[in-house]
């Protein structure tokens, strides 16, 4: 299975884990960069989910490097409705539900830290803007649906 059938995949999982909690609406979104759009009983929240899935084989799941964003202050709760849900194939499916804030702010601060360690510079190709994000960034993560605020 490729990366797009794997996320497609892990789409279609997490949209039938939100329906089970009790969103009432979950559809898709876009064409190259595809999200789901997830909203509770009462139709007053709505909240984007961009999914990313890895497999065993895979290893860590991937972004790039222009995904980063400085986060100075973290929204309210109440006002964050983007987040990355993070799924993992390696038996039965796992879930870690993420801020948008949050995972930006971390791939910054990750890629920084990399680039200190190498001199400021890929020790590789300095043109190359891959980002691998390790099942250990976001421990405290997991499972944590109730953040969506919809169910």
């Amino acid at each position: 299975m490729n990366s797009h059938e794997l996320n497609s995949v892990a789409r279609g999982k997490v949209e039938a884990e939100l329906l089970q909690r009790g969103a009432v609406s979950v559809i898709s979104r876009g064409t190259r960069k595809i999200c789901l759009l997830a909203g509770n009983a009462e139709r007053n929240r709505t909240v984007v989910l961009q999914v990313k899935a890895k497999s065993k084989r895979k290893g860590n799941w991937h972004t790039r490097t222009d995904e980063a964003k400085i986060t100075v202050t973290p929204p309210t709760e109440e006002n964050v409705r983007d987040f990355w849900v993070f799924v993992d194939f390696d038996s039965a499916p796992r879930y870690w539900i993420v801020p948008d804030w949050w995972i930006r702010n971390e791939i910054h601060e990750k890629h920084q830290q990399y680039l200190n360690k190498h001199g400021g510079h890929r020790p590789v190709n300095d043109d190359s803007n891959h980002h691998s994000i390790d099942e250990n960034q976001l421990e405290s993560w997991l499972n944590k649906w109730e953040i969506l605020g919809i169910f």
